[in-house]
């Protein structure tokens, strides 16, 4: 029997599911084990807050999955089965005495989605705090931006000599240019944050954004621009690169001792 052929439980359920925390080897839940009788469904449920090591960790608990259905065992017994075999020396395992239940998948789905000081120091922990160089770039770039740069201009598209058709590209400016290779240089622009699994970053009413919630920004802002032209300027109208650069600074100039320590 070839894989795809293999037996497997169910993907998706409507009904209450029975669920276990998974963490990795620093306590923090990287996703949950959830299953469901009635359906004859499990599955894993990744927290698109947490760390990225979720993503592979994931895959082997539901080969795991699989194999407890290749052996005919209903979803809450593989759900018991993984509990008792887990290790909390491995990568990830099952959190002791975390089985719980859940209204429906989609309430688990939101559950994932909550964000936690674990989740936030992560992300600060990634801010490079030793590079003053690269904090003062991205000081004196905050300064230096002025309202032109913040109103992108983009390139005429058309039709070419040859017949095929250019699409308009954004034109940003040396200074904002400036200011984006200042975020990736301190470390603001990470693959610790799983920016393609969550909302796109908004910015709050007050105009203020916290230090962990600028790493979010700036990493989806700038990784974004890679797979669609125009979220670097559209964060640049909008104040949401103001806000970005202003709150790491802050926080920079908080845990160092104020801004002379950048100089």
């Amino acid at each position: 029997m070839s894989r795809a052929d293999a037996p497997r439980y169910r993907s998706t359920t409507d009904r209450p599911v029975h669920f276990l925390a998974v963490a990795n080897a620093r306590g923090e839940e990287m996703g949950y084990l959830w299953a469901n009788d009635e359906d004859d469904a499990a599955g894993w449920c990744l927290r698109p807050a947490g760390d990225r090591a979720g993503f592979g960790e994931g895959l082997e608990w539901s080969t795991k999955l699989a194999a407890a259905k290749a052996r005919g065992l209903v979803p809450t017994a593989a759900l018991a089965e993984l509990a008792r075999g887990s290790d909390p020396r491995c990568v990830s395992h099952v959190v002791p005495g975390s089985l719980s239940t859940a209204p429906s998948l989609d309430a688990l789905t939101e559950l994932a989605r909550v964000v936690t000081g674990a989740d936030d120091r992560r992300l600060l922990a990634q801010l490079d705090r030793g590079n003053a160089k690269a904090w003062r770039e991205l000081r004196e770039a905050l300064t230096g931006l002025t309202d032109e740069d913040r109103d992108v201009r983009w390139s005429e598209g058309g039709q070419r000599p040859d017949g095929s058709r250019q699409m308009g590209f954004p034109l940003h400016s040396e200074r904002l240019r400036r200011l984006v290779g200042a975020l990736a240089a301190v470390g603001a622009v990470t693959p610790a944050y799983l920016w393609q699994d969550n909302p796109p970053p908004a910015l709050p009413a007050d105009g203020r954004l916290g230090p962990a919630d600028a790493v979010r920004a700036a990493t989806a802002v700038v990784r974004g621009e890679r797979f669609g032209d125009g979220t670097i300027a559209q964060a640049a109208g909008n104040g949401l690169l103001d806000a970005v650069a202003e709150s790491l600074c802050a926080w920079y100039e908080a845990v160092t001792g104020g801004p002379e320590a950048a100089s």
